[in-house]
């Protein structure tokens, strides 16, 4: 089961000091709650990096009984169910829309993170002093002179 990711969002909960989070590459499933759970306003998040909403899983272990399965299944059930109730929580949006996008794998890139409610800021390079931090991806390459595919 999917525990881990609950044991470091509740030791994030018990923190006196603020939790600043940052995602670098990707946080999926229960590593994207962990990434919303930051302190309001100090959860980051790199250009090109990905957040994922997805539904708990249950790992295989070949051949099981039936009373096993229902049991890991009414676990699952279970650990899904907190899972809406703490994302909710955390991104401002109602249970019933983190019901609704946990049903299929729900990708986010970092502008729609950040509309989501997953994070509040994305780490452009140079930010500061040239840009606003809703440029997309594809305008600060354009803008730091990075070429696509093809010398694009």
């Amino acid at each position: 089961m999917e525990t881990e990711g609950f044991a470091i969002y509740d030791a994030m909960m018990r923190m006196k000091t603020e939790v600043h989070t940052l995602c670098i590459g990707a946080a999926a499933g229960h590593a994207c709650l962990v990434l919303s759970a930051g302190k309001k306003g100090k959860r980051y998040m790199f250009p090109h990096a990905k957040a994922l909403i997805q539904q708990p899983r249950i790992p295989s272990y070949g051949m099981m009984q039936a009373s096993d399965v229902v049991i890991r299944a009414k676990e699952v059930v279970h650990n899904r169910n907190t899972l809406v109730k703490l994302l909710a929580r955390h991104t401002g949006n109602p249970p019933e829309k983190i019901d609704k996008v946990m049903r299929g794998p729900f990708y986010m890139d970092s502008l729609k993170a950040k509309e989501f409610g997953v994070i509040d800021k994305i780490l452009w390079r140079g930010q500061e002093k040239y840009m606003s931090d809703m440029l997309s991806p594809e305008d600060w390459d354009k803008v730091a002179g990075v070429r696509g595919p093809g010398g694009m």
